[in-house]
Formats: C-alpha cells, structure tokens, sequence
C-alpha cells in the first residue's frame, strides 16, 4: 500500500495573522469563485488564494515537523494593534461566549496522510495531462489543552476552511510556482489548486478531515515539495474582512517529475483514498500498472478509474 508513509509528518502552527494587505502582500484574497469545482462550497470557496511565500521564521526549516510559536517574519510590519491580536479576535467561536477564552489556547495542525511520490510532466499544453501521483491527502487536526472531543469535533466539521497548494523547490525554501521568463510567467502547477474539507472516516475507522489533492499536475520535469496552507473564512466577516490569517502550513516530501519516457507509471490507489471515495469523497481511484503488459493493451490507461 502506497497511501500512508512511514514519516508521517506533523506542522503546529500558532495561527501566525496575515497583514491586511494588497494580493501580493502576505495574505489571502477571497475572490469570486471558480466553475467547474463542484466539491468547494461555492459562496464562500476562492478561485485563487494569492499569496508571498517566505521563508519561515527560525533557521532552517524542517520538513518533518514544523513549529511556529513566534510570529514569522513578515508580520514585523504588521501594526502593532493588528500583531496583538487574540486568537479569539479571529478564528470564529463555536464554542458559545463562556467558551471565548478557550479559543486563544487552540492549536492547528496538518499531517500529510498521502505524500506525492512522482509525476509526469505535462508540457505547456493541456492535452493528456497526467496528475501527480499518488493525489496528497492531508489531515487537519484541532488540539487544546481545555477542548472536550466534542469541541474538537465541532471545529474538525466546519465547513469553511480553505487550503491553497502551490509548488516549491525541493530544499522547500523557494517557490518554484512561476516559470523563466521564456515561458512567459506560465505556472509550473496546474489544475484544482485549491480544496476545501471532507469529514469523514479514514482507513482505520477514525473520523478526521481531509483535504484530497487529486488534480495537480507540473509542467517541467524535476525534483519538488509541496506546500499546503490553511486558512479559515468566517462568513460573519467575509462581507467586510477580505483578508484571512494563515492558521497553519505544511510541506510534502520530495517528489519526482519525470519526462513522458521515464514515467514509471501510476499506484495502485490506497486503502485511504478508497475509504474516503467510499463516503462520497471527489478522489480519483486508480488501478495502477500492471508491468507485465504493454501500457494501454487492454485500451486502458494506466491512471483510469476502477
């Protein structure tokens, strides 16, 4: 089985706020959102997430687990009344008003549950484009020191988190999302950039929230990670607020982005993305290759559906 590998790795973030700031800035924009993505929750899901990535505060960074307990380095020109701020002041409460404390002590998390392993590029067209495979799964996971599970639960099931993905070299410190200028500032990753929460049970019975990656692919051949931020939308606010903070981020490990010629071919589909298709999940299950026969003798492609 492919889906689950043995460093399963874990990122705690602070919930680091993002300066109220043009796109380019260190903040998301909601936007309008996109045709064609039926899974998102169309009123409130963006078609894009702009972001600045920088390097995270601290040294060098571990791709293993992630910890943000100061502030990154971008909100030093965050005002001082906005860099202040509680936690409470902007993760929405659903927890009621004598719960309002508890809010600041929460802690966010993400663990890839499924890491890309290769990929084959897919030029500057899109005709037979291939997705990145095995799709990234990951979980997200809400912890407090005062949380009850059933608190815990009622913010692994909100409906309104976001998560960006975006591709970066594979020392991870730089964003390999735009091309040379040759290419005429042409994206390195296209499809479904952007996804939204499933809630349901994984493989081993335990009911988490994923969010599944199954239409990624990359233009150029070469070694990459990665990077899967979240972001929380409080459609309270979304009317007056159109920037939202960062509550956590984590990047994969390295995957390989082959040339047509040296694909070695799709994974059989985990028991992960089984159970998850199972419940009503958009994943797309795949049969793998069978290297004992010829690629599409049997008229079918390697990445088609069961």
């Amino acid at each position: 089985m492919h889906g689950l590998p043995q460093d399963q790795r874990h990122h705690e973030a602070r919930g680091g706020m993002h300066p109220m700031a043009p796109p380019t800035g260190s903040a998301y924009r909601v936007q309008h959102p996109g045709h064609g993505q039926d899974q998102f929750h169309q009123q409130y899901a963006p078609q894009t997430l702009h972001t600045h990535h920088q390097r995270p505060y601290g040294g060098p960074e571990s791709h293993g687990q992630q910890h943000f307990s100061r502030p990154p380095e971008h909100q030093a020109n965050i005002p001082q009344q906005t860099a202040h701020k509680t936690r409470s002041s902007w993760v929405p409460n659903l927890l009621g008003p004598d719960r309002e404390p508890h809010i600041d002590a929460m802690m966010f998390s993400l663990e890839v549950r499924q890491q890309p392993r290769a990929a084959r590029a897919c030029g500057f067209g899109d005709r037979d484009r291939r997705v990145i495979d095995p799709p990234p799964i990951v979980q997200l996971k809400v912890d407090g020191p005062s949380l009850s599970e059933e608190e815990r639960r009622t913010y692994l099931r909100y409906p309104n988190y976001v998560m960006n993905c975006s591709i970066w070299d594979e020392s991870g410190f730089r964003d390999a999302s735009y091309m040379p200028d040759e290419y005429n500032h042409q994206r390195r990753l296209m499809g479904s950039l952007v996804g939204t929460p499933f809630v349901g049970d994984d493989d081993r019975g335990e009911e988490g929230c994923f969010f599944c990656f199954s239409d990624l692919s990359c233009r150029t051949p070469g070694a990459f990670r990665l990077k899967f931020t979240l972001i929380m939308i409080d459609p309270a606010r979304a009317a007056v607020l159109r920037h939202f903070p960062i509550l956590t981020e984590i990047k994969t490990d390295i995957f390989q982005v082959f040339s047509a010629k040296e694909f070695p071919g799709m994974v059989a589909s985990s028991s992960l993305a089984k159970k998850l298709k199972e419940q009503g999940c958009i994943i797309s299950i795949k049969k793998g290759n069978d290297r004992g026969r010829p690629r599409g003798g049997d008229g079918r492609s390697d990445d088609e559906d069961e």
